[in-house]
C-alpha cells in the first residue's frame, strides 16, 4: 500500500442528516480515492429535520469553513481538495466564492451532488479558488435532487447536482453519473438488499463516491447525456406526430418543440421521449447543451475507434 503524504490534505464535508460522525464505508472509499493524502472528515450543524433551519446553518457553515482555509499558509493550502456532498457541496461553493474574493487558491474542489439552484450566480465565481478544474458529479436521475429538493426545496431552481448549469464555468467539468450505478455499485448495506429501494438511494455518497473513483483513477466516465431540466420531469414517450407542436430545432435525432397553446416548450429524444419541459429561453439553453454534449461525445467515440 502506498504511504499517505501529510502534505496532502483531503477533506470530506458531507450532506444533510449526515453532518456530525464520519460513516466508515463512505470514509473508507473516500481513502481508497485518494491514497496518497490525509483524507479528513469535517463536521457541521447539519442533523436538523427542518429543511429552513439545516439550510440556513449550511450558509453559515460555509462562512466558517472558508475562514478555517483562509487561516492556514498558503502553501498547506494549496495541497487542500475539498470534497462536498449534497449540502456539503453547497457549502464549498459558497466558501470558495469567499477565498476568490481575496484571492485565495485551494489545489481543487469537487461537488457531489450539489443542492444549489442550477442557476445560482455563485457558479460563475469559485473557477478562480482553485488551481485545477473544479469537478462537479451529477445525477440527472438523483431521486433526491431531482423530485424532493425541486418541489420542497422552496428554492428557485432545479438542484445543479441533478442538472448541471445551462451556461459554461470557467474552471468547471460537469461529469454525468451513469443510470446503471445503482447497479453497478455493490452496497453491504441491509437497504440495498432491495433493489427498488437501492435504485430509490441513488442519492447516496457511496453512488457518487465510485464514479468519482472511475473519474480520478481510471479515466474513462462513462458518456451519458445530462438533459438540464426546468421542472420536474417524468420521462414519457410521446406519439410526436407533430399536431399541437411545432418543431424548433432539431439535430442529431433530438427534437426542441413549442406547444401552439400554451407556448410551453419540451426537448424530445431520438426515442421519442420528453426529457424535459418548460419555457422557451430555458429549454433552448438546455437544448444547446445537449447537443453539445452529443458532439462531445461523437469526437470521443471517433478517437476510440
Amino acid at each position: 500500500m502506498n504511504a499517505v503524504n501529510e502534505s496532502e490534505e483531503v477533506w470530506f464535508i458531507p450532506g444533510w442528516l449526515r453532518s456530525q460522525k464520519p460513516i466508515k464505508s463512505i470514509m473508507r472509499v473516500a481513502q481508497q480515492t485518494f491514497p496518497h493524502a490525509k483524507v479528513c472528515f469535517k463536521a457541521w450543524d447539519g442533523e436538523s429535520y427542518v429543511w429552513s433551519v439545516v439550510l440556513a446553518n449550511a450558509e453559515k457553515e460555509a462562512w466558517k469553513l472558508a475562514f478555517e482555509i483562509a487561516m492556514m499558509p498558503d502553501a498547506q493550502r494549496r495541497q487542500l481538495t475539498l470534497i462536498g456532498h449534497s449540502l456539503g457541496a453547497r457549502m464549498i461553493i459558497r466558501a470558495l466564492v469567499l477565498l476568490a474574493e481575496h484571492q485565495m487558491q485551494i489545489r481543487q474542489a469537487i461537488l457531489m451532488g450539489a443542492a444549489l439552484p442550477a442557476d445560482d450566480p455563485d457558479f460563475g465565481k469559485i473557477g478562480k479558488a482553485c488551481e485545477r478544474p473544479i469537478l462537479a458529479i451529477c445525477n440527472p436521475k438523483d431521486v433526491v435532487l431531482r423530485y424532493i429538493y425541486a418541489v420542497a426545496g422552496g428554492e428557485r431552481d432545479v438542484a445543479f447536482g441533478a442538472n448541471g448549469s445551462l451556461q459554461s464555468h470557467e474552471n468547471v467539468v460537469e461529469y454525468v453519473l451513469p443510470a446503471t450505478i445503482t447497479r453497478d455499485v455493490e452496497v453491504t448495506a441491509l437497504w440495498a438488499k432491495i433493489a427498488f429501494v437501492k435504485a430509490l438511494a441513488n442519492h447516496h455518497e457511496l453512488f457518487y463516491f465510485n464514479y468519482l473513483r472511475q473519474v480520478l483513477i481510471e479515466g474513462k466516465p462513462a458518456r451519458e447525456i445530462m438533459v438540464p431540466q426546468s421542472f420536474p420531469t417524468l420521462p414519457l414517450r410521446v406519439l410526436d406526430r407533430e399536431v399541437w407542436w411545432r418543431v424548433l430545432i432539431e439535430d442529431a435525432g433530438w427534437k426542441l418543440e413549442k406547444h401552439i397553446i400554451t407556448g410551453h416548450c419540451r426537448i424530445l429524444n431520438p426515442q421519442k421521449v420528453r426529457t424535459a419541459w418548460g419555457w422557451e429561453r430555458k429549454m433552448r439553453l438546455a437544448f444547446d447543451k445537449v447537443i453539445r454534449q452529443v458532439r462531445l461525445h461523437e469526437v470521443a467515440q471517433e478517437v476510440d475507434d
